[in-house]
């Protein structure tokens, strides 16, 4: 958990009324500490202003949060010194196997479809940067060439060369599973389901996954 600096900062809003409040004051603070910073008051007003733009309100603290210390490293250096972005890396003849961290369903229960945060542990192994894509082998065999694998499947990674922790070991894909309904009977067909977007949405942590 990061240590976090709090201080309260007074903010005007309007609403009450003017003989209720003209000993308030409008904005007044003290020396604020964010982290490692202290800052000094900017100005300080008062409600008995026969400004009639400053009247008519009341003062909102709020607690203003900062990070003064991040728990992981933000920025693995292996990764910024290339000039270019990995490249095929892994093959689909010599995938990586990674690891599922988690998979969570990230719409509501009454969304037409579903959409799942799938978090991959690559372990370092796979770094990539933003706009890039991985493929997914998914488990199987390929019913059009019997006795090989299934085509790879490529979905644009959803999170930061950093990954969701910050520390460069894992990627993020955003999937929507793909299912398809009988447009006579209107019920759902599994035997015409995606199979790589159902695999990845039913996996579960610590479950493997092949990568390119």
């Amino acid at each position: 958990m990061a240590h976090l600096a709090v201080s309260q900062v007074a903010v005007a809003v309007p609403v009450g009324t003017d003989s209720t409040l003209r000993s308030a004051p409008l904005f007044k603070t003290q020396n604020l500490r964010l982290g490692e910073k202290s800052w000094a008051p900017v100005l300080s007003l008062d409600l008995k202003s026969r400004n009639p733009r400053l009247r008519n309100r009341y003062v909102v603290c709020m607690s203003v949060q900062q990070a003064s210390k991040s728990k992981v490293a933000v920025s693995p250096l292996e990764l910024e010194e290339q000039s270019q972005p990995p490249l095929n890396l892994y093959k689909p003849k010599e995938p990586y196997t990674a690891t599922i961290v988690s998979v969570e369903r990230v719409v509501g229960a009454k969304a037409p479809g579903e959409t799942c945060h799938i978090v991959i542990d690559h372990g370092g192994n796979v770094p990539y940067w933003e706009g890039q894509s991985y493929g997914v082998i998914p488990p199987g065999e390929n019913p059009k060439k019997p006795g090989n694998p299934h085509n790879v499947r490529l979905y644009s990674i959803a999170s930061t060369r950093y990954g969701d922790s910050f520390d460069g070991q894992t990627a993020s894909l955003c999937v929507r599973r793909a299912v398809y309904y009988d447009p006579e009977s209107g019920k759902e067909d599994p035997s015409k389901s995606g199979i790589c977007s159902n695999f990845l949405c039913n996996s579960k942590p610590g479950d493997k996954v092949l990568i390119t």
